[in-house]
């Protein structure tokens, strides 16, 4: 047997095993199905509450209350970007192990303070991001309050970790034949990645930027639950007041909001993508156009962003104001403590039992996501359902191409939907039938993280060169599908499933402080009750599952390519 089928055999094993673990280990709230009655009753609240939510609240106040938390959702989430950004490019510059090295010789003067330089960025890029941005609104709420400021800080953060990682990955993802001439010339190592590394990496820079945006945007509009203003703040107001009508006029503004970004979002990317074979691939552009859209391009996001500072100056000007007032005690006293956690077995047992809620989260969700993802890609691609002419001759009659049509944009518009509610307004929809718990958290995680994975799965069967799938002469596109397509695409899928794990693990803490449990619910107690010693020890075991499933990432040869 060869490596890589071995290889394969065991990360299905994997995967079964860790599967079946966290079916027997997580603990379950299945009161709804305990009897007939219990059964019923759920059945009369979905009833209930299904008759108030086709009605939203439509009415002037409301409309423009909507209205204006999602103008602070969407600027929460812009000026969030930038500023994680502006953190993460530094770092990812001192994480880059072709910019901080370059080709210098492994006994070149220096070499042990550059190394300290790429691990402690490295480091520091795992802390930003293994702490989720609801548990930095947490955080940060005890000095800015509950606001958008708050949300804006804590999505920053956040950002900048994952922006910080991705960035400094793609720098080291560049072939260096293609630029070893800039090399040639004697060009240093700064040199070399302004002039040579960056622009080449640039497409697939802004392509993410772009997914993190949007992402964003959905992580914005429900971070208000924990404190971050926007549309989560109305929405957990109008679910703790049992006003479904209102609720569902908070969800039509997340999903109008989620959606357009997404739609924008991908219309931006699609127009980054290159890919000479394939058969609608656009022509070249000359120096002048492209100078010019890239002027218009960064007028616009100046522009937006001058925007969202003007529209959150109230909030920004209050929260200066505030921490002006901060005792310097209690902010030694709050970080002191957040950095020292708590050793003892006890504590430690306890964090390792509730680390396997977040894990077993991650599992199922992706696991279950990916099954029913890679199921309906096919359905949502454009090559197998509405031009398999290029590839097999296929004639379609205009009835039959305007049914695929149909299946695509019902396919896609069903994964626009699917991520369009965040994870944390799933759970409150589907706590109605299973009440709060882990249920109706994984279940949450699971639809949005199916929605995610249709859409990159899709793009990934679209971006398969159709002379590959010409080489499988005489079939038809199941076939083709199956031993053209797929082996082709499973790279990817198999990395952006990974990716997806990871994401879903720390959507799995964010969801402890909304009723799933674990390592979230247990920090939000501690920190409340001011157990700042115990609340730290939950903290860095978020890291430290970020690290160990990024490592295992590395360990299986799991890079991000593309976007």
């Amino acid at each position: 047997m060869t490596g890589q089928p071995r290889q394969v055999w065991w990360l299905g094993g994997g995967v079964i095993v860790a599967v079946l673990l966290s079916l027997w280990l997580l603990p379950w709230n299945l009161e709804t199905f305990a009897s007939a009655e219990s059964l019923g009753d759920a059945f009369d609240r979905v009833g209930r509450y299904l008759g108030q939510f086709l009605h939203p609240d439509l009415t002037a106040p409301a409309v423009t209350r909507a209205a204006r938390l999602a103008a602070d959702t969407v600027a929460v989430a812009l000026l969030g970007v930038a500023l994680g950004l502006l953190l993460a490019w530094p770092l990812a510059i001192g994480s880059s192990r072709n910019v901080v090295f370059g080709d210098e010789p492994p006994d070149a003067p220096g070499r042990f303070v550059r190394s300290l330089l790429l691990q402690g960025c490295r480091l520091l890029l795992d802390v930003l991001r293994g702490v989720p941005d609801f548990v930095w609104a947490i955080l940060i709420a005890n000095f800015t309050g509950t606001n958008a400021v708050t949300g804006m800080l804590a999505i920053a953060l956040s950002v900048a970790g994952i922006l910080g990682k991705v960035l400094g990955e793609q720098w080291d993802n560049v072939e260096p034949q293609r630029y070893a001439a800039l090399r040639s010339t004697g060009a240093g190592r700064l040199a070399v990645f302004l002039y040579g590394q960056q622009p080449l990496a640039a497409r697939a820079m802004l392509s993410f930027v772009l997914m993190r945006t949007e992402c964003a945007v959905r992580n914005a509009s429900v971070i208000g639950v924990v404190g971050g203003g926007g549309l989560g703040a109305g929405l957990w107001d109008d679910y703790t007041d049992g006003n479904w009508s209102r609720v569902a006029t908070m969800l039509l503004a997340m999903l109008l909001v989620t959606a357009t970004t997404d739609v924008a979002a991908n219309l931006l990317r699609y127009q980054l993508r290159i890919d000479p074979n394939h058969p609608q691939s656009r022509g070249t552009t000359d120096r002048r156009t492209g100078t010019r859209r890239r002027l218009v391009g960064v007028g616009v996001v100046l522009a937006l962003l001058s925007a969202s500072v003007w529209w959150l100056w109230a909030p920004i000007a209050r929260v200066g104001s505030e921490l002006q007032r901060l005792e310097w005690g209690f902010i030694g006293r709050y970080t002191t403590g957040l950095l020292l956690p708590d050793l003892a077995p006890a504590t430690l047992w306890n964090v390792a039992q509730q680390a396997v809620i977040p894990l077993g989260v991650g599992v199922l969700a992706t696991v279950a996501a990916t099954a029913l993802a890679g199921s309906a890609a096919f359905f949502a691609s454009i090559a197998f359902q509405i031009e398999p002419d290029r590839y097999t001759g296929e004639r379609l009659p205009r009835t039959r191409r305007a049914l695929r049509w149909v299946l695509v944009v019902g396919t896609r518009g069903l994964g626009l939907l699917l991520r369009g509610i965040p994870e944390v307004a799933w759970v409150i929809l589907l706590s109605v039938f299973f009440r709060i718990g882990l249920t109706p958290c994984v279940l949450a995680v699971l639809l949005h993280s199916t929605g995610v994975l249709l859409r990159v799965f899709a793009e990934t069967l679209d971006n398969v060169p159709y002379r590959r799938l010409e080489q499988i002469a005489g079939a038809c596109r199941p076939q083709i599908f199956l031993y053209g397509a797929l082996p082709t695409a499973w790279p990817d899928w198999r990395t952006y499933a990974f990716f997806q794990f990871e994401v879903n693990v720390r959507i799995g803490v964010v969801l402890g402080t909304v009723g799933a449990g674990g390592l979230g619910d247990k920090f939000q107690s501690n920190l409340l009750f001011r157990e700042f010693a115990r609340a730290s020890t939950y903290l860095w075991a978020m890291v430290l599952l970020t690290i160990a499933i990024d490592r295992l990432s590395r360990r299986l040869l799991l890079r991000r390519l593309k976007c």
